[in-house]
């Protein structure tokens, strides 16, 4: 008689096949969320590096232009405080211009030697206008733009345990024309003339047309000084006081170009590195740090050289404010040559 036989896996076969299967898919699940997660990295550190690279070339273009570069001086100061930053978000408590050092290398501070700040303040040359008066003669303004760099608060500000906290915000200027070119045409009528078309902004020699200009500067006078900044008048003069009516505020301020200022990085959702971010490296490269007042944060500035041979290090970190997964992070450190004129 023939006996059939049946054939199968026992259940010890079928569950040791059921984990080394369970096993397989936690390994490939495992890759697969590690690769994605290296990829989103990956995108945002080269997210914070063009930010960070497009905030230095901006400065850079600028700077092409520079007139002046201003330290942590009485002039420094005194014109800083003459920016209109009633619409722009307020800076922090430890902003600090650098101290200019005519004869010294980039280098650390020490105490009591300090030359770091975490801002900047400079002039630019906007443009130069060139306009032909009726009388025949071509009179050339050059006309500037201030141009200041600093660090805000993004949401709550720098916080033990959380990262970034800190906007960029970069404020220019409007147009300030020339005083010193403006005050040496003689003839009151050719003068006159070529204020009301800095005022009005009427098409200059080559048929351009300009921003209009209220102010002229004189760039080598005291800021707070009578005169320094002097009011273009409907009808071409000049006056040294804001006369009522005008859409100035009372009171001498330069205005910004655009209102309101606004932080360069927050709808980037990036942020300035800040003492707390210990995953950033960089911070205090050049500054003696200072977690109690938070200084200098991701944002170090120092100004070196002679006037005609200025050169200006510009250090900034940056940091993906997510709060989830590793930092991403990028730095940017160069220096930029600068004539001060």
């Amino acid at each position: 008689m023939a006996h059939s036989r049946q054939s199968g896996f026992s259940l010890v076969e079928v569950a040791i096949a059921a984990a080394i299967f369970m096993a397989l898919v936690v390994v490939i699940s495992t890759l697969a969320v590690t690769g994605t997660d290296a990829q989103e990295l990956g995108r945002r550190i080269s997210k914070m590096t063009e930010i960070a690279q497009d905030v230095t070339d901006d400065l850079r273009l600028e700077m092409v232009s520079a007139s002046r570069l201003y330290g942590n001086d009485v002039e420094g100061q005194e014109l800083l405080s003459l920016l209109d930053l009633t619409e722009a978000p307020a800076s922090i408590a430890s902003t600090r211009l650098p101290t200019v050092d005519l004869d010294g290398p980039f280098r650390q501070d020490t105490s009591g030697d300090e030359i770091t700040g975490n801002a900047a303040l400079f002039s630019y040359l906007a443009w130069r206008d060139r306009y032909r008066c009726a009388s025949g003669t071509d009179y050339i303004v050059d006309v500037y733009r201030l141009s200041h760099y600093y660090l805000s608060d993004q949401g709550q500000g720098p916080v033990a345990g959380s990262r970034g906290g800190l906007d960029l915000v970069h404020f220019v200027s409007e147009p300030l024309a020339d005083g010193a070119a403006i005050d040496n045409i003689a003839s009151t009528v050719d003068r006159d003339e070529v204020a009301r078309h800095l005022l009005t902004g009427t098409p200059d020699i080559d048929g351009r047309s300009r921003d209009p200009i209220q102010v002229v500067w004189l760039r080598s006078a005291p800021p707070n000084a009578v005169g320094t900044l002097r009011q273009i008048d409907d009808d071409g003069s000049l006056s040294d006081t804001v006369l009522p009516g005008t859409d100035r505020p009372v009171g001498w301020s330069i205005l910004p170009r655009e209102n309101p200022v606004r932080g360069i990085l927050e709808y980037r959702r990036a942020s300035v590195a800040t003492n707390f971010d210990l995953e950033a490296p960089g911070i205090s490269r050049f500054a003696l740090r200072d977690d109690a007042s938070g200084y200098p944060h991701g944002l170090e500035v120092q100004i070196i050289g002679p006037s005609v041979a200025r050169q200006l290090l510009w250090h900034l970190v940056l940091i993906d404010p997510l709060r989830k997964g590793p930092p991403a992070w990028s730095q940017v450190q160069t220096i930029i040559a600068s004539r001060d004129r």
